[in-house]
């Protein structure tokens, strides 16, 4: 899996999936990270846009890694199975590369509801790899606790803003590898990210600008990341990101001393 994909959350017309999709293949992304989520809503315009870059690009299926992700209302065994179904249809292809549970809770339910726990424990086998998205430490200790498959990926959100370096460091004790989402914070509040003084001033000091910096923090980590442009100037910039290596020391001085979570909290379920 390459460190760094192409996020297409919130990008959800033909036009912009076609256009954001050629842009990166050109740039040099190997790596497309879809869900079934409503957020989304792009599978389809993935596999048919697909069918026409990857010959463009001289690209073959198996040259490009896919992920897709289990919405919260398809969890479930025959429900799994029937959405992963439909997304293979709708991505057409085959397989997908990587599968993530998107949250750990089951159709929205109560926090309380003994269906959550049920619904994690029951899964699909048939994909390349499987793993899970927005994973505490005591959901994947639940997990661990019965899985005959371990999750290949556990996909947060992670930024100097939200630094959840205890779960880091538990999915490394587990060999899962952990992937940041929303690296530039989220579409309503990266502003604060963006404009803030410490990390422009860090981001200055590696001679680069505040996104490639943000990317470059978590890279420098291990740790994989998904930005998302619909620019294509952006997408191409985005992977001088893997030329940058942030020392220990700088990815300490860039946490924020209030912590916030900009998405959806799992810690609840």
């Amino acid at each position: 899996m390459p460190m760094i994909g192409f996020g297409t959350f919130q990008v959800s017309t033909e036009q912009d999936i076609y256009a954001t999709i050629d842009a990166a293949f050109s740039a040099g992304y190997r790596f497309i990270d879809s869900a079934q989520d409503p957020g989304y809503n792009n599978e389809h315009h993935i596999g048919k846009v697909l069918k026409e870059l990857l010959p463009k690009h001289n690209l073959k299926r198996e040259e490009i890694f896919i992920t897709t992700k289990l919405m919260v209302e398809n969890q479930g065994y025959e429900k799994a199975e029937k959405s992963i179904l439909e997304s293979l249809q709708k991505l057409q292809t085959d397989y997908v590369d990587l599968l993530l549970i998107h949250f750990p809770g089951c159709n929205r339910n109560d926090p309380n509801d003994p269906r959550n726990p049920v619904a994690r424990r029951e899964k699909e086998k048939k994909l390349r790899s499987i793993g899970v998205s927005n994973y505490e430490i005591s959901h994947l200790e639940e997990l661990l606790g019965h899985a005959t498959v371990l999750p290949a990926v556990n996909q947060c959100e992670y930024h100097p803003y939200y630094y959840t370096k205890d779960l880091v460091k538990y999915c490394e004790s587990k060999d899962i590898h952990f992937q940041a989402y929303s690296s530039f914070g989220s579409e309503c509040k990266k502003e604060a990210l963006l404009s803030d003084p410490k990390i422009a001033a860090l981001a200055k000091k590696y001679g680069t600008n505040v996104t490639n910096f943000l990317l470059a923090w978590a890279l420098s980590q291990g740790i994989s990341v998904l930005p998302r442009s619909r620019n294509p100037a952006h997408v191409k910039e985005n992977l001088k990101a893997l030329d940058i290596k942030v020392s220990p020391e700088d990815i300490e001085a860039a946490r924020a001393d209030n912590q916030t979570k900009f998405m959806w909290d799992p810690t609840k379920f």
